[in-house]
């Protein structure tokens, strides 16, 4: 008898327990959360790390347009326009035997004496004149024999005392065919990777009797240099090798070096100040006629080229300018410089992307790109609209770890 009420009660457990979990079942079914979706989708963002979106209720601010056209201050120096750098390359291979140039900037003029040299193929090129002119004095072979050593930098006068002497000279001078000044470097500018302020172009190309390339810019290229710097007396040239170069600097270049932060602002043609050191009490007005992005000792910078007359030569190589260029004024977009966050190389912004029902700020954060500070704003480049809403102070919605590892 106990046993069968054993079984009752167990069974009668069972049946009760089923329906409690039917009962249960049906009721989760229709039951609704506490939760709405606007919680759940805080929730959501709350639980995000903090370098993409973050819940606050700071005071946001809009970007204010602004017309930028402010003045920049920049420094530079002077340098060879290159565009009136003759060349001077040897058009035979021999031995310097005479060397008439001796140092660099030393004034030459057309006609001057810069070298003597002795070259077997000349001698050789010498003895096929006086053979074709004693073979045949009016006729075309002395004529072509004449015209090849024309070729070599070898003036008329030159050639009609080879034919009045009879006789091959062992040793041929070459002379200037431009005036101006020797250099021994195609360019004294210094390569992207020296200094900010001293990278300038500042380089001359030189021509004269046995140059070519007359009036041509040429790269500041180390094959472009003498073998072994300035030539001397009894080193031996091949060629086509470079000797020297001559400019008669009565123009010159004003090579300024001015911060990135300006890049956008300064244009082609913008109105240029210039100051010389030499002569601070006139200066000069110009405008920027190139500009070139460089980057050096780790820094990146723009690098604005001006041209200026110097007929006089007041203007010497090297010598520092002091500019002030004023870019075309145009519309900005301006933020205060609290609601930036920098992030190494990168700088950002916490932009409104939403907003919770009880009327909280959803931020997340924007990378823009940067323009000059000024009077406590900074100009926005690119990233954001005249319309957006961004945190007015940015450094406090960011922790530690998002500042180490920005996303």
């Amino acid at each position: 008898m106990g046993r069968i009420n054993l079984y009752i009660i167990i069974g009668l457990s069972l049946l009760f327990s089923k329906c409690g979990k039917e009962s249960y079942d049906e009721h989760s079914k229709h039951a609704t959360h506490p939760q709405d979706e606007a919680s759940q989708k805080a929730l959501s963002i709350s639980a995000e790390p903090t370098n993409r979106k973050v819940i606050s209720s700071q005071a946001l601010v809009k970007p204010v347009a602004q017309l930028q056209s402010g003045p920049v201050n920049a420094y530079g120096f002077i340098s060879l326009d290159e565009r009136r750098s003759n060349q001077v390359s040897a058009r035979i291979g021999g031995r310097i035997e005479k060397l008439y140039v001796k140092y660099e900037n030393q004034l030459v003029r057309k006609g001057d004496k810069i070298l003597d040299l002795y070259s077997p193929d000349l001698n050789t090129y010498q003895e096929e004149l006086l053979y074709a002119h004693k073979v045949d004095p009016e006729g075309e072979l002395p004529k072509q024999a004449a015209h090849k050593l024309k070729l070599l930098g070898i003036t008329d006068g030159q050639i009609k005392q080879i034919i009045e002497s009879g006789k091959a000279s062992l040793t041929l001078s070459i002379y200037s065919a431009y005036d101006g000044y020797i250099f021994y470097s195609p360019s004294t500018q210094i390569s992207p990777t020296g200094s900010a302020m001293a990278s300038s172009s500042g380089g001359s190309k030189m021509g004269g009797g046995m140059g070519s390339g007359s009036q041509q810019k040429q790269p500041a290229l180390s094959s472009m240099t003498s073998t072994s710097g300035p030539i001397r007396e009894g080193a031996y040239v091949s060629s086509g090798q470079t000797l020297f170069w001559i400019n008669d600097l009565r123009e010159v270049w004003g090579i300024l070096s001015v911060d990135n932060l300006h890049q956008d602002e300064i244009a082609v043609y913008d109105s240029v100040t210039l100051v010389s050191e030499l002569i601070p009490d006139k200066p000069f007005e110009t405008v920027v006629q190139y500009i070139e992005p460089q980057y050096a000792t780790g820094q990146k910078f723009i690098q604005v080229r001006a041209y200026l007359p110097n007929a006089d030569r007041n203007l010497r190589i090297n010598s520092l300018l002091e500019a002030t260029i004023r870019p075309k004024a145009k519309a900005s977009l301006t933020l205060p410089a609290t609601s930036i966050l920098y992030l190494g190389g990168r700088q950002a912004v916490w932009k409104k992307v939403g907003q919770t029902e009880e009327g909280t700020h959803i931020l997340e954060i924007r990378f823009v790109r940067l323009g000059p500070v000024s009077q406590g704003r900074v100009t926005v480049l690119n990233g954001l609209e005249a319309d957006d809403e961004v945190a007015r102070d940015a450094g406090y919605l960011m922790d530690r770890e998002s500042l180490v590892k920005p996303e």
